[in-house]
This record gives C-alpha cells, sequence and structure tokens, in this order.
C-alpha cells in the first residue's frame, strides 16, 4: 500500500481513500461505496464531492498531478534557476516520487486502464507532459540528452508500474545516480 499523509480535509480524504482502494483492487473495482467506506464517510458525502465514479477517477488523476507540481516546485528551489536547474530539479522529483511510492503498481495500471475508456483522464498528465518538453527545449543542442534522462526515468516508473524490472536496490542505486550525475553534468553546461 501507498506511503501517503492522510488528508485533513474530506475532499483529500476521499482522493486518498479512492486511491488506498485503487492500490488493494484496481480503479475497474472502485466504487463510490468502498471509497465512502475507506474514507469513513458517507455515500454522499462522496457523492458531494464527486458526482460519478469518473468524476472521482478524474479528481484521482488532478490530484496525483498536483502531488508532482508541488514536488517539482518543492525540487526547484533546491537548484539554480534557468534550463539547466530545471533538469535536475525534474529528476530529483522523479527520485523523491518513486521512492515515496505515493502509490502502489496496482492503483497505476488501473488509473491506466480506466483511461482507455475515458481519454480524457490523461488531458492533464498530457498538458504537464507538453510544458515539460517545453522547458527542455530551453537547453537547446541539449534538448536530446534531457530527452533521454527524462524517458530513462519514464521507463524505470512503468517498469515499476507494470513489475517488470527485476532491480537489485544497489542497481536501483546506481541507475538513479547515474541520471542525477548525468542532469548535473548538462546542467552545468547551461547555468543560470
Amino acid at each position: 500500500m501507498a506511503n501517503r499523509k492522510p488528508a485533513s480535509n474530506a475532499r483529500g480524504r476521499i482522493l486518498d481513500a479512492a486511491l488506498a482502494v485503487s492500490d488493494r483492487m484496481g480503479a475497474a473495482h472502485l466504487t463510490l461505496d468502498a471509497v465512502a467506506a475507506e474514507a469513513g464517510v458517507s455515500k454522499g458525502g462522496v457523492l458531494y464531492h464527486f458526482a460519478s465514479k469518473d468524476l472521482l477517477l478524474k479528481g484521482v488523476v488532478e490530484h496525483h498531478m498536483d502531488q508532482q507540481r508541488s514536488n517539482l516546485e518543492t525540487a526547484e528551489a533546491m537548484f539554480p534557476s534557468g534550463p539547466g536547474g530545471y533538469l535536475q530539479a525534474f529528476v530529483h522529483a522523479q527520485r523523491q516520487g518513486m521512492e515515496a511510492k505515493l502509490h502502489g503498481p496496482k492503483a497505476t495500471q488501473s488509473l491506466i486502464a480506466a483511461a482507455v475508456n475515458a481519454p480524457e483522464l490523461m488531458d492533464s498528465p498530457r498538458q504537464q507532459a507538453r510544458g515539460h518538453i517545453e522547458r527542455l527545449r530551453a537547453l537547446g543542442p541539449d534538448f536530446v540528452d534531457a530527452l533521454i534522462l527524462t524517458f530513462a526515468l519514464d521507463g524505470l516508473f512503468f517498469g515499476d508500474t507494470f513489475e517488470m524490472l527485476d532491480l537489485t536496490a544497489s542497481e536501483r542505486k546506481a541507475l538513479i545516480k547515474a541520471l542525477e550525475t548525468r542532469a548535473a553534468a548538462l546542467a552545468a553546461r547551461h547555468p543560470g
């Protein structure tokens, strides 16, 4: 199960509960009743915030994207401003997200499957990905190298999501360290 902080407000608790239910059973088996029970609210309480299961799933995706944006903003404060610092912050935030295990593989698999029938669930992730690519383009001739780092992180994420990677802890650590080192080298060529 995921390591998430419990949300203090009802809407946040409902979103966290939906992720917990998805972690255990998958989004296909997510019901408003199960989420209500997990969140400790009535079904009417869930419906007050999310009028349908589809809107709840959209809320879960938005909640996750908000967490990613917040993690990236926090990481950006740790590195120099500019495209090189952004790349380092992105790699750092992705590493932090993977280490925190904000949600389990089953939840991500389920949300991807749900997006097949509701493609609009991917609107926010698509928009965020477009913004990320635009920021990487500012690296000019190093754009492709920055993309390679991004795609390596994506591969690690999706390999974990679909439980296809059989990496030892030391291999995973070495891979992430190599990505961070390459991001730092690219950033050094693009100071502030």
